[in-house]
């Protein structure tokens, strides 16, 4: 599954292409040995003036995962974490980057400490996420309480799709299906849902059902590239083979970078289905 969760904590900082940025290796004691751009250096010389300022060392913690230096950033954050173990937002940016470094457990455990000092939408449906990944029956639990908490059902979307994953993941198909088309009634335009849903049917060999799922996916969103790719599968598995071929275009059209839809087109020029 795609990782639904998308939350960027970044301060965002423009380098010159054209430019080769002033570098150097920050200090060791940064545990950070990577030659990084010159607003790196700028930001460590800054906190060393005001040590006692979190605002510029959590600025630091962001900026360094928004350039790619995800580990050199949590070590910043377990700096910052030492100093305020109940700050909420110091533990869901913990998860976020452990779940980035795919360390699936610390990433839990952080978003676990997040949601217990702060229950925020976010940080239920980021360990939601990760419990039904995981198989974790706690999804269900999770997924409850963000119901629960927000009654007027801003969340019951998001609340049913985890639920709905926990269950494809343990194999429990009709209750899966069941979650995801909840999903969907409380969002018509929840992509995820149809495409966890079209792939458990598809996976399950229900190509007629799985391709009026993804039908009914690119009829809500007409650019979505999973939904034309999965479409020309299921036409595929159906022995009709123009019709792949045309979504496998469509998607190619909207992402020319998808190597498998190429792979599914030239599969299926060099023969026949019957």
């Amino acid at each position: 599954m795609k990782s639904f969760i998308g939350i960027i904590l970044t301060s965002l900082f423009f380098i010159s292409c054209k430019e080769k940025p002033d570098v150097k290796v920050l200090p060791k004691e940064s545990s950070i040995e990577k030659v990084v751009p010159k607003e790196i250096n700028e930001m460590i010389e800054k906190i060393s003036k005001d040590s006692n300022n979190s605002n510029n060392q959590f600025q630091l913690v962001n900026t360094l995962d928004s350039l790619g230096y995800q580990k050199q950033s949590l070590q910043q954050l377990d700096k910052l974490i030492t100093k305020d173990s109940l700050n909420n937002d110091y533990w869901l940016k913990r998860g976020q980057l452990c779940k980035v470094l795919e360390d699936t457990a610390s990433a839990i455990k952080a978003f676990h400490y997040a949601a217990r000092i702060y229950p925020s939408p976010i940080a239920l449906m980021e360990l939601a996420n990760l419990y039904a990944e995981t198989k974790k029956a706690n999804t269900i639990s999770v997924c409850n309480q963000l119901m629960k908490m927000n009654p007027n059902g801003s969340f019951d979307a998001q609340a049913n799709f985890f639920i709905g994953v926990y269950y494809s993941k343990i194999k429990d198909e009709n209750m899966a299906l069941s979650y995801f088309n909840k999903a969907i009634q409380k969002d018509f335009h929840f992509d995820d849902a149809y495409i966890e849903k079209g792939y458990l049917l598809y996976n399950n060999k229900k190509f007629d059902e799985a391709l009026k799922t993804f039908k009914q996916l690119t009829t809500v969103n007409q650019t979505s590239v999973d939904g034309y790719y999965w479409l020309g599968k299921c036409y595929e598995a159906l022995n009709n083979k123009s019709d792949a071929i045309k979504n496998y275009q469509s998607a190619l059209l909207l992402n020319t970078d998808l190597n498998e839809a190429t792979e599914a087109i030239e599969r299926l020029q060099n023969r026949k289905l019957n």
